[in-house]
């Protein structure tokens, strides 16, 4: 039987299952490659899988990564007409654009490695996390396939609710913030914004509840500030998730210690001012670029309904929610470093719906603390009072059974239960790469020439005027910009939407086109499956337009000096 001490015992028993966490870190991140690589090997023959597996728009980060690959380190917005001044915004993918460039690999295929890296670096760094809460292999072993595999229950609108193929709900289907491995499946940079922030709050909690040496005390300094130094590269905006949960946590332990010291306060400000030159940086550049501050404006990632949240979060919240009712934070050795789980939650629910646009991107990492929580309220709460449940013990006392093997199949059967939700997302990714294929996930391969030969002649300025779809890939294998293409980067998106339609449409007059490809600077025009779709206007009868390329299924039209 697994007693408290022994569970909490942190750090002073040896883990020697942990060659089997090495197995599933390698084992889920292989299956998690499964829907690409067989993207890759069934596509037809006339088409080209474009390596993405979620929205069309994340082209966007292989742009970036492209844009990396040839040397820049500063973003531009490739997806808009406008010009605008490059920034040092986006730098976690030119980093491995850089990258990119020193190992002489294309784009998208450096796109795939930074998925395959960053999924087992954080894998490694919630184990790592979850180590500092739990002596018992087994209970590590628990969180650590909670935090990796679990998920929760919102898999239907609600009836008041109509669906939008735009919104996060369901979402245990449709929101990767939430856990981490829908995350792990899509997004490279969630992952590492969620690696940074374990790293960031495992150094905290070591200096503010852990006496410790000068030296040892110095480089978790370093090593927390780097850390947030991260956060802000990746995610600018999670710098106030991170100084939130810091901030608060700092504050309750100065509460519970009942005295006020200057070393918390010394620790939290050691960490935060680190980042504070690179905040003042994105400051000035929102405000000295009118570009930047619409994309920043219009970049909304709202919560959904909070019960879509209780939902999702279901199966952890209602342990963790028992055993702190139960057994509350545990003995002293451990009281504080759960007020840290419990700060990181509440801080968390607390930005979900706070007046921010980034909404919905603060819970990514939260599954984390959730699953430590949950795992506690396993062990100390559910496991001891089936133990003395009269039938578990007379299962238990049956022939080929034992109450050790009951509770190992317990445990199985919880994280097959919060892990439902995940198998669904892995089939489904799965189904949409083999068999389903859409377009635009899966090109033409007449399109994807069309746009390459653009690469060779148009220039990084040049603007080009094309459907949505069209759009939202055109920058990467072209270079050029593209009027409309994404719902965020895309400046006053629906509003060129509309103009996009009104081009297209048969009853607009020639003159009407002309005036809006000369306001918008418009260089050329792409005219393929998407923009037939669009309307009735066809540019070959447009003596404004010279066909400049042409093969079996799309055409590119120069502007002529309109």
């Amino acid at each position: 039987m697994i007693t408290r001490s022994r569970l909490q015992n942190n750090g002073k028993q040896s883990a020697p299952r942990e060659w089997f966490v090495v197995c599933v870190i390698v084992l889920v991140c292989g299956l998690l490659q499964v829907p690409y690589v067989l993207a890759y090997l069934t596509a037809p023959r006339d088409t080209i899988y474009t390596g993405l597996l979620v929205n069309v728009e994340d082209a966007n980060y292989i742009t970036i990564i492209q844009r990396g690959s040839e040397g820049a380190w500063t973003h531009s917005l490739r997806f808009t007409s406008e010009p605008d001044t490059p920034a040092f915004l986006y730098v976690f993918y030119l980093a491995w654009g850089q990258l990119a460039r020193l190992l002489n690999v294309d784009a998208t295929t450096m796109w795939h490695i930074a998925r395959v890296v960053m999924t087992i670096v954080a894998f490694s760094a919630a184990y790592l996390f979850i180590r500092a809460f739990f002596a018992e292999p087994t209970a590590r072993l628990v969180a650590f396939l909670l935090a990796i595999l679990g998920a929760g229950f919102d898999w239907v609108l609600f009836p008041w609710e109509t669906f939008d193929p735009t919104s996060a709900t369901p979402i245990d289907f449709k929101m990767a913030d939430a856990h981490l491995f829908h995350s792990a499946l899509t997004f490279p940079h969630y992952l590492a914004s969620i690696t940074l922030l374990i790293i960031l709050f495992w150094c905290a909690m070591r200096l503010l509840t852990e006496t410790l040496a000068p030296k040892k005390i110095a480089l978790l300094l370093v090593v927390g500030a780097l850390a947030n130094i991260g956060i802000a590269l990746v995610y600018p905006f999670f710098v106030i998730l991170a100084c939130g949960v810091l901030g608060l946590y700092t504050l309750l332990l100065i509460l519970r210690a009942r005295k006020i010291s200057p070393r918390p306060f010394l620790i939290f400000g050691a960490l935060i001012v680190s980042v504070v030159p690179l905040l003042l940086y994105y400051q000035m550049m929102i405000s000295s670029s009118e570009l930047l501050r619409v994309w920043s404006a219009q970049s909304q990632t709202l919560s959904p309904n909070p019960l879509h949240y209780l939902l999702t979060f279901a199966p952890y919240l209602i342990l963790a929610l028992l055993d702190v009712w139960r057994v509350g934070l545990g003995d002293a050795a451990q009281a504080n470093k759960r007020l840290l789980l419990w700060t990181w939650v509440i801080v968390v629910a607390l930005l979900a719906y706070a007046p921010l646009g980034p909404q919905r991107r603060f819970l990514q990492g939260v599954q984390i603390p959730l699953a430590i929580l949950a795992t506690f309220g396993m062990f100390e709460v559910v496991l001891p009072r089936l133990r003395q449940t009269r039938w578990f013990q007379k299962l238990s006392k049956r022939p080929n059974y034992s109450a050790q093997g009951l509770t190992r199949l317990l445990l199985v059967a919880l994280i097959l239960f919060v892990s439902l939700s995940s198998v669904y997302q892995w089939l489904s990714a799965v189904a949409l790469t083999t068999l389903v294929q859409p377009y635009p996930l899966f090109r033409p391969r007449a399109e994807i020439a069309a746009m390459d030969w653009l690469r060779g002649r148009a220039q990084t300025g040049d603007v080009v005027l094309s459907a949505y779809f069209t759009g939202s890939y055109l920058p990467l294998r072209s270079g050029a910009r593209v009027y409309l293409g994404h719902l965020y980067e895309t400046v006053r998106f629906q509003e060129k939407q509309n103009h996009v339609d009104e081009f297209f449409a048969a009853n607009t007059s020639d003159a009407e086109r002309i005036e809006f490809l000369r306001a918008n600077a418009i260089r050329y025009l792409f005219y393929g499956r998407a923009e037939r779709d669009l309307g009735a206007f066809d540019p070959q009868h447009a003596s404004y337009l010279e066909r400049v390329y042409e093969n079996s299924d799309n055409s590119i039209y120069l502007v002529k000096n309109p």
